[in-house]
């Protein structure tokens, strides 16, 4: 709810504080006295387009703030949540606009500066504005879809629309997103593809390398080995060799541990040296009688090694790391022949996600055109009685099932009110046909037709009677007083029927102080308020009838 005005030169308002209450407000005065200006004023903090023009003449800068209280469910609450733009205790929200006479205007929520998307964002969450020339929320698709929803009770159904339609995207994405990676791997897939079957020809083996060089090695000391061994057995086996030696050592050892055992232990090692010798000699004769010269091996080995060699090289990888690139492309690539079970499995989410939200959203547009219809006509019924009585309304309601551009989380209809005032007229979009005046009464009517209130708290109407007078002045007086009962409402009025009905009254004056003209409001106490509402029966002759009669109209709306 707004709570509180604050305005500094703009138009012809040189400064006004104003407190707002609950209930019903009407803004009254003269013709020319600027009521429009505090709508004018409101309209720039909800994202109105600004201008230089609006400064007051002579002054620098024009500021308008107003002060919003906001239960902690409100829609705009969230929204702030969601922005960050919260205030600390949570209870309320201010925004401030600037606007310079040079330069850029300036938006503030919280003390925060916005953008000015940003303040028509919390905007449409915090009035509705309907008249003359304010925003007209109630022209957009959008806003019309949403009060034919609210007429056919629709919030659980949208709700869960909007979850199926949050799963479908959600499974789309997924698709696309895997789609789209298979196409840029597809090339790096093959070549990937190629080095595993060029690795796996090769055959790589595990120790290979270090085996086959060892052996190279070998084969190629074929000489030297042999002339190796021959020397070691010869020294080991011929006259003057260490079996000899060690022969003697050992009889020598055997009679000296007759006389004292502490030799016993090394003669035990002098026996098993003599047989390790042996051994020794044995495997030397054994080894030098199968060492033979291999050429033909030794040239298979050297080309098998120049082959592994190269892949080393090649993928910049030793061999153990050429191991490692084969089991990784292994598993790469095996995993790859399973991306046909996960294309389908992610397109039969999307498909089943499709079709669940194709349900939803078909149940939603049947139901909308069964209101569509019952909607149009409690409009075309209410506005009748509000000085429209050759109305007519239609509540057009526009599928797109087939085109997924359209499949929104409300749904693929688009809904738009189509208006006619006069007879002989044919029925046209509201936007382009409606007057402020008419666009008001519209908007009255359709907030009695809802019979509660929308996610904003404060109502506004500019202007709402232009062009009716006697009953129907007092039967719109009698709704807005209404509406008042559960929302906020501000009412800009030249009549006394509409003016009666209002829990509070504000009257604007023009005031001249020497050659400056400025406009100033005050809140009408109750004798105040029968004076003006005389005002606004008589004219300039006010007589105790006129008095008594303006008495009467305040008396009969305080009944109710």
């Amino acid at each position: 709810m707004l709570t509180r005005l604050e305005i500094r030169n703009f138009a012809l308002i040189e400064a006004l504080e104003l407190e707002l209450a609950p209930g019903m407000t009407v803004v009254t005065g003269e013709t020319g006295a600027g009521k429009s200006i505090v709508v004018d004023a409101i309209a720039q903090i909800l994202g109105d387009k600004a201008s230089a023009d609006l400064v007051r003449f002579g002054a620098e800068q024009a500021e308008i703030a107003a002060s919003f209280s906001l239960t902690d469910a409100a829609p705009a609450r969230q929204w702030l949540r969601d922005q960050g733009l919260d205030d600390d205790d949570g209870e309320g929200c201010i925004v401030r606009r600037l606007i310079p006479r040079q330069g850029r205007s300036r938006a503030f929520i919280n003390g925060r500066q916005v953008a000015g998307n940003q303040l028509r964002e919390l905007g449409e969450y915090l009035i509705e504005l309907l008249g003359q020339n304010a925003q007209q929320g109630l022209l957009r698709p959008e806003r019309q879809r949403a009060l034919l929803d609210r007429f056919a009770h629709l919030e659980a159904e949208l709700d869960e629309l909007a979850r199926r339609q949050q799963r479908w995207r959600a499974a789309q994405a997924a698709l696309e997103q895997y789609r789209s990676e298979r196409e840029r791997s597809g090339a790096e897939r093959e070549w990937r593809r190629f080095v595993l079957e060029e690795l796996e020809r090769v055959g790589l083996r595990a120790g290979e390398w270090e085996e086959l060089s060892s052996e190279a090695r070998r084969l190629g000391a074929v000489e030297q080995l042999r002339e190796a061994v021959a020397t070691s057995l010869s020294c080991l086996e011929d006259e003057g060799g260490a079996l000899g030696l060690l022969g003697e050592a050992q009889r020598a050892l055997a009679g000296a541990c007759q006389k004292d055992t502490a030799l016993a232990d090394s003669a035990a090692l002098v026996d098993s040296a003599e047989i390790q010798v042996q051994e020794a000699c044995h495997a030397l004769r054994a080894y030098h009688e199968h060492l033979e010269a291999d050429p033909a091996r030794l040239e298979q080995i050297g080309h098998r090694l120049q082959v592994l060699q190269d892949l080393q090289r090649k993928h910049q990888r030793d061999m153990a790391g050429l191991l490692s690139l084969l089991e990784e492309l292994r598993a790469e690539l095996g995993d790859a022949e399973q991306d046909g079970e996960r294309l389908h499995r992610l397109q039969a989410e999307a498909d089943q996600s499709e079709a669940s939200y194709r349900e939803q959203a078909k149940g939603v547009s049947t139901a909308r055109r069964v209101a569509a219809p019952r909607l149009a006509q409690a409009i075309a019924a209410e506005i009748r009685d509000l000085g429209m009585p050759h109305a007519t309304v239609k509540v057009d309601v526009q599928s797109y099932p087939d085109d997924p551009r359209h499949w929104q989380s409300t749904g693929w209809d688009q809904v738009e009110l189509h208006f006619s005032a006069n007879p002989g007229h044919p029925l046209q979009a509201l936007a382009r046909v409606a007057s402020g005046g008419e666009l008001a009464r519209i908007g009255l009517a359709l907030q009695v037709i809802l019979a509660q209130p929308e996610q904003v708290d404060t109502l506004i109407f500019d202007e709402v009677d232009v062009g009716v007078g006697g009953a129907v002045a007092e039967r719109i007086g009698r709704l807005l007083r209404r509406l008042g009962k559960a929302q906020q409402v501000l009412c800009v009025t030249h009549l006394p029927q509409v003016a009666a009905q209002a829990h509070h009254q504000l009257l604007v004056e023009k005031v001249v102080t020497g050659e400056a003209t400025h406009s100033r409001i005050r809140v009408l106490d109750t004798e105040g308020r029968r004076d003006e509402v005389a005002r606004m029966l008589g004219g300039i002759e006010l007589d105790d009838s006129i008095h008594r009669a303006a008495q009467r109209l305040l008396d009969e709306a305080n009944k109710t």
